[in-house]
């Protein structure tokens, strides 16, 4: 038993001074101790001699920062120290390097990718493609170009017997220790180590290379094949010093060779991981990797270096930074050399193949590292990290954590909000997660999920932790595997039983092109302007006003010539597209003018109808237009008067969450998301939208400040066919709520209605949004106990509701329609039909409430 736990390997990728790596030693050691002494409770001096012994045999550390990593070792030094015996020899474990840069032995075998000569800042474009070129053309055709066998070599097997002969005992004595540092210096100086490093290195080299004319000769394919041969000449003293240069600057770490007593890379190549090309691993990996995009931060770079720089914003900051290319070159030259650097960190994780699902899009660290970690343990391993809760639930990251669902890997995710200070220099509002997964030879039947967390003693709460199996994550969020988000176990059950009865909104397609459902029709787009990008095609009142524009309601006129407004998100809610307005001065306010069916909000900007010359002509010399409203709707087949769109920005805990509203037809920015069905009856899916029971399980799904496409497809939305059997009840109910205003009589008039608009009159819309709640809470098969839970998870309705009335009315007002519509039998395939089986309180009933005098505006 000793032995065996005496030959765990345990590693921290990103050791930071070395917290986790001792905290690890110490429970190593406890357990150690406590074999020994046949005692749960070891003695202090059984726990010391073992912690010695476990530190020199079984920790293992990586960081950038060399003073980091000496910190580590004095740590460990500290916490091993024993009277009358030597300090360990770490130098064969804690090391310097780059955790996420380094070759792997199955990546050697394979090559120099063409990826590799993708441009990365500084380079000449152009001599990047004809490298390319070049390395495709010499792998293609590499069994003509060498006559030599120019295999790459990889096996480690004479490496790690190296390092086992050495490492195997734990000296006690000084000259012990200094033997063993004597030995390890001439191993890793010896010129079959320095090879295979140098080999290693130049396959990272290619990714960073500069890529110009004057640059040394680049490692392309027939180079670093050449380099297998040590006494070759396959490359300039130039190409070589360069691969050194490049491995100073970025650190490349080859897990392989700097651990190769960990990592098996026999010379037959059999028994490896496929992508890796090694066996075995680490039995542990784990720690609190960087939370960091790849992104150079101008404002900290230049705080100390130039703090007029930092202090400016946006385009004044740039224009600053060019003008030291002629002001202060030496600080311009350090400022590309940075940008440069994290772009190269950036191409290699994208580009190398060693993180094929979190090296994507805008990349951080640490879902990155969180994927190596996964790679670096053996197949009957365990990897526990700390990381920001987004590897569970962000777009970005999806891949990697629908992997670990299919392959059954999760263990554990434990989520916690910051509001404790359990990291005093972490923003309160942050949300992080002590993720915990297996190797792919172990599969979890259930992974234990917690959420919401403010201190790890409140993992003991048997309601706030409960259990998903991969196949329930995947019922809740088919598309991308990532994680839904519950506070307790009864919300899990709940939301649970609603996937199970309700389909998504759209089911992608799996990668053979099969079972993809659109029952709605629906087509999305991100609003239809960028509030950046497309800034230049945005007017203010004034501007159009001087120009001789005439305003009619919302709309300004020149001629033929249309300005639509630009309908920003928080300008609507539900039943509500004249939610707030803006005011001259820029400010917004309610608009408390309902009574008004003329009235209508006024945005900060408009934007042309129509298409937009340039001063820009094609090829052919006609001129180029930028797309207005109505050709952006054209392109996807949108023809109605009117569009549904909800707020991007959104969290959990606010009032409601899926905020969402019809509005007329106008231009929409970038944070007002588009949602255009083909397929009726669009009133259902408008109520559905709206609905307490879409809403809670929209809750589930949200982690951030952002309610994103990929998250409301996923979205339990009934069916159209559902949703017909019900129709004329939800269309006479969603036509009265919403159809308050001319602007908005499109939409009436697609549901057949040819009247006025309604009355604005708020005792009549709180009883048919009443109304509409319950019969989907019916719809969804929400039980009446579990529905009055839902309502009572929307703690800042009922704060208002208990404020204004007293006590929380707008549950009272559903619960009692919910009875009544029990009573009269309602179900999916019975009806609810007014007059019939089922009577509103309301008189005259919904769809017949007072209206506005015919007269338009």
């Amino acid at each position: 038993m000793v032995n065996e736990l005496l030959s765990l390997k345990v590693c921290d990728p990103a050791c930071g001074s070395g917290h986790f790596l001792v905290a690890a030693a110490r429970r190593i050691a406890k357990r150690v101790a406590s074999v020994r002494e046949h005692n749960p409770e070891p003695t202090t001096d059984a726990v010391r001699s073992a912690l010695h012994e476990v530190i020199a045999r079984c920790i293992y550390g990586v960081d950038l920062n060399p003073m980091a990593v000496e910190l580590a070792k004095v740590s460990l030094w500290l916490e091993a120290m024993e009277s009358g015996t030597a300090l360990s020899f770490l130098d064969a474990h804690i090391k310097c390097g780059n955790a996420l840069i380094g070759a792997t032995p199955g990546l050697l075998r394979k090559g120099i990718p063409d990826e590799a000569f993708n441009p990365i800042e500084g380079d000449d474009k152009k001599f990047a493609r004809s490298l390319a070129r070049q390395n495709k053309s010499e792998r293609l055709g590499q069994g003509e170009l060498f006559e030599i066998h120019t295999e790459t070599k990889v096996s480690n097997a004479a490496f790690a017997a190296d390092v086992r002969q050495l490492m195997k005992t734990v000296p006690g004595q000084l000259r012990g220790v200094r033997r063993q540092e004597s030995d390890y210096r001439k191993f890793a100086e010896s010129a079959g180590y320095r090879h295979a490093l140098h080999v290693a290195d130049a396959w990272c080299a290619a990714f960073l290379w500069p890529k110009d004319a004057d640059a040394p000769q680049a490692v392309t394919e027939k180079v670093f094949r050449g380099l297998q041969d040590p006494e070759g000449k396959a490359a300039s003293q130039e190409t070589h010093d360069e691969i050194v240069r490049l491995r100073e600057q970025y650190r490349f770490f080859h897990w392989h060779l700097e651990f190769p007593e960990v990592f098996s890379v026999p010379d037959d190549g059999s028994a490896v991981t496929e992508g890796t090309g090694w066996g075995e691993g680490f039995d542990c990996v784990l720690g609190n990797p960087p939370w960091e995009h790849l992104e150079l931060k101008e404002q900290e770079f230049f705080s100390s270096r130039s703090p007029a720089i930092a202090a400016a914003a946006g385009d004044k900051r740039k224009k600053l930074i060019g003008r030291l290319r002629e002001e202060n070159s030496f600080l311009f030259h350090i400022y590309e050399e940075a940008k440069r650097k994290i772009d190269g960190s950036r191409h290699f994780a994208s580009n190398s193949e060693i993180f094929p699902l979190c090296g994507r899009g805008r990349i951080k660290t640490d879902p990155v590292f969180a994927e190596q970690g996964r790679q670096l343990i053996r197949s009957r391993g365990r990897m526990g990290m700390v990381l920001p809760t987004g590897i569970a639930t962000d777009a970005t990251t999806q891949y990697f954590f629908k992997d670990l669902v299919q392959a059954a890997s999760l263990a554990a995710l434990y989520d916690f909000e910051n509001r404790s200070n359990l990291f005093p220099a972490v923003d309160s509002r942050m949300k992080f997660c002590v993720l915990s997964i297996t190797g792919r030879g172990l599969r979890e039947d259930a992974a234990t999920f917690a959420f919401f967390l403010h201190d790890p003693a409140e993992l003991d709460d048997a309601n706030k932790a409960f259990a998903l199996t991969p196949e329930e994550i995947t019922l809740l969020n088919p598309n991308t595997g990532t994680c839904p988000i519950f506070r307790s176990r009864r919300d899990a059950e709940i939301t649970l039983g609603i996937y199970r009865r309700v389909p998504v909104l759209v089911k992608e397609p799996d990668e053979l092109g099969r079972g993809g459902s659109n029952p709605w029709g629906v087509s999305f787009m991100q609003g239809l302007f960028n509030m950046t990008s497309d800034s230049h095609l945005f007017h203010k009142r004034e501007e159009l006003e001087r120009d001789g524009w005439t305003l009619t309601g919302n709309v300004f006129a020149k001629g033929t010539a249309r300005m639509l407004p630009l309908y920003e998100a928080k300008m609507v809610h539900h039943y509500d597209h004249r939610w707030a307005t803006y005011n001259e001065d820029g400010s917004t306010r309610d608009l408390t003018e309902k009574q008004d069916p003329n009235a209508v909000v006024l945005p900060r900007y408009w934007v042309s109808e129509e298409d937009i010359p340039t001063d820009r002509f094609g090829k052919n010399g006609n001129r180029i237009y930028e797309a207005g409203v109505a050709t952006r709707l054209a392109v996807k087949h949108w023809d109605r008067g009117w569009l549904v769109g909800w707020r991007d920005i959104c969290r959990a805990t606010d009032e409601r969450t899926m905020i969402n509203s019809l509005f007329a037809r106008a231009a929409a920015p970038d944070g007002t998301l588009l949602m255009l069905p083909t397929e009726e009856p669009v009133s259902g899916l408008v109520g559905c939208l709206s609905s307490f029971v879409l809403d809670f399980a929209a809750r589930q799904k949200v982690g951030g400040t952002h309610l994103k496409f990929f998250t409301v497809y996923q979205l339990p939305i009934a069916s159209p066919s559902v949703l017909s059997v019900h129709a004329i009840f939800i269309a006479s109910r969603v036509l009265e709520l919403s159809y308050t205003a001319h602007d908005i009589a499109p939409f009436a008039r697609d549901l057949g209605d040819t009247g006025a608009p309604f009355v604005w009159d708020d005792e009549r819309r709180a009883i048919i949004r009443a109304e509409l709640d319950a019969l989907f809470f019916h719809l969804y098969g929400i039980s009446r106990e579990d529905a009055d839970y839902i309502l009572d998870t929307f703690p800042i309705v009922k704060r208002k509701d208990e404020a204004k009335y007293g006590s929380y009315r707008t549950k009272e007002l559903i619960l009692a329609e919910y009875d009544r519509m029990a009573a009269a039998g309602v179900s999916l395939t019975t009806p609810l039909i007014d007059g019939e089986n089922y009577t509103s309180t309301l008189n005259p009933p919904p769809g017949h409430g007072p209206r506005h005098p015919d007269a338009a505006r």
